[in-house]
Formats: structure tokens, C-alpha cells, sequence
């Protein structure tokens, strides 16, 4: 038993995981003081800052902020060999998940906020350590 517990807590030594997000996720309650029909462009840029994209018509216009979340997970098998043999192989297993949600509003031609929305990317909202 003893055996056993030292052979997955050396395996788990081995393991490595990293969480990293590009720019501030951004939540409905960061979002509630817009009114459709009320709350203009300049307003959103006030409190959420310059969106990463923007494009529109002459009718109306999009703008979008994207945040994303890249999650992973590694474990190196070979590790535990350093302590017996003088090479350490790699025989690694690991996953990646990225993830890109975003947040949308669509403005009409005087800057006036008509829509909002959020999209949420499947991957980032869950964290897999399985490597498969």
C-alpha cells in the first residue's frame, strides 16, 4: 500500500497545469446599466473600455469584446524515472482547451444601443484534467 501511494504521489509530482486569460471576463451584472434604446456607445466604452472589434452598415453597427480562457494539463510519466535512471524520458499526456466567449452590442447610426449578447465558447466554461 505504502508503495503504492509513493508511486502516484511521485506521478503527480510530474503533473502540471495552467490557467491563463486574455483580457477581464466580462459578466451580466458588468453589463446591466444598459438600456436598449437609452444607453449610447460612449457609455459602454466608458465603463467596459474600447471593444476589440468593430464593424456595421450604414444602418446599424456591431461591436464586440472578446475574452478568452485557455486551459491546460500535462503529465509527465516519465518523471518518476530521474530517480533510477540517469536520462529522464518524456512520456508525457495532456490536453488543451481554449475557449473564446464574447460580448456583443449592436448600435444604430446614432450610437444609441439597440441589442446585446453573450456567446459563450464550450470550452471555457469547463476544465477536463483527463487528457483525452
Amino acid at each position: 500500500m505504502a508503495i503504492g501511494v509513493l508511486v502516484v504521489v511521485l506521478a503527480c509530482s510530474g503533473c502540471e497545469a495552467r490557467r491563463v486569460a486574455f483580457n477581464d471576463p466580462i459578466r451580466p451584472a458588468d453589463v446591466a446599466f444598459i438600456e436598449p434604446g437609452t444607453t449610447t456607445l460612449s457609455d459602454v466604452v466608458r465603463r467596459l473600455g474600447a471593444p476589440d472589434e468593430m464593424m456595421g452598415t450604414e444602418t446599424r453597427g456591431v461591436a464586440r469584446y472578446r475574452f478568452q480562457v485557455t486551459k491546460a494539463f500535462r503529465v509527465n510519466f516519465g518523471w518518476v524515472f530521474r530517480f533510477f535512471s540517469p536520462v529522464s524520458p518524456t512520456m508525457a499526456l495532456g490536453r488543451v482547451d481554449v475557449g473564446t466567449d464574447v460580448f456583443q452590442v449592436v448600435f444604430d447610426p446614432n450610437w444609441v444601443i439597440q441589442e446585446q449578447a453573450f456567446a459563450y465558447g464550450a470550452s471555457a466554461s469547463r476544465f477536463s484534467p483527463w487528457p483525452f
